[in-house]
């Protein structure tokens, strides 16, 4: 699929860890309390680093890391997209996530390097996939009204992006990177998405 020097980067990669394919690829997360399956439709040559979180590098002050980096070679060039997968989005986990992101950013673009893929940061996409969605009550209107017999509470400012065009990260001069939720299946925590779904919002 990929020739030439990449290919011969490739080879020098745990294929245990790294996978490429254009059709479709699965993000596997096995850990009981957040178990999932994402089929991810491509319709580009990817590459796919998992276990990002377990084999980053120790050099990054931020230890956090998201789950999945995804490379996607397209007529445009190169895009990069981070997958965190959790079992249920809160507030807590909302803010833990954006760390996530910035370390996997930050550990996808040394990588990128490594394999000379050139990574503009107006070209990276962060996905939430998750099953259950504990912010959705800040943005609910029949739930907000409920809510005004009861204390008020509002929505706190580091979660009112998860409803926007984009994610607030801060990041390397650049303040909203762009996000796309991706709900599972409540039950067993099954989905499918089309990755060229992300490009049109």
């Amino acid at each position: 699929m990929f020739q030439g020097e990449l290919e011969k980067r490739l080879d020098m990669l745990d294929g245990n860890l790294v996978c490429v394919s254009d059709s479709q690829i699965h993000l596997i997360e096995k850990r009981e309390q957040g178990a999932a399956d994402l089929t991810l439709n491509l319709q580009n040559p990817c590459i796919l680093f998992q276990g990002l979180e377990d084999h980053k590098l120790g050099y990054f002050t931020n230890p956090k890391c998201a789950d999945f980096a995804l490379y996607e070679q397209n007529k445009d060039g190169w895009m990069l997209h981070i997958f965190e997968l959790k079992r249920s989005v809160g507030e807590k986990e909302w803010g833990k996530m954006k760390l996530q992101f910035k370390g996997a950013i930050q550990n996808a673009l040394a990588i990128a390097g490594f394999l000379d893929i050139k990574i503009s940061l107006d070209r990276i996409c962060v996905y939430s996939v998750y099953r259950n969605d504990k912010l959705k009550r800040f943005f609910n209107p029949v739930s907000l009204r409920f809510q005004m017999h009861e204390k008020e509470r509002t929505c706190p400012k580091d979660c009112q992006d998860w409803n926007g065009k984009g994610a607030i990260l801060n990041f390397l001069g650049k303040d909203k990177f762009k996000h796309n939720k991706i709900p599972l299946n409540v039950e067993d925590g099954t989905g499918s998405y089309n990755l060229c779904e992300g490009r049109k919002r």
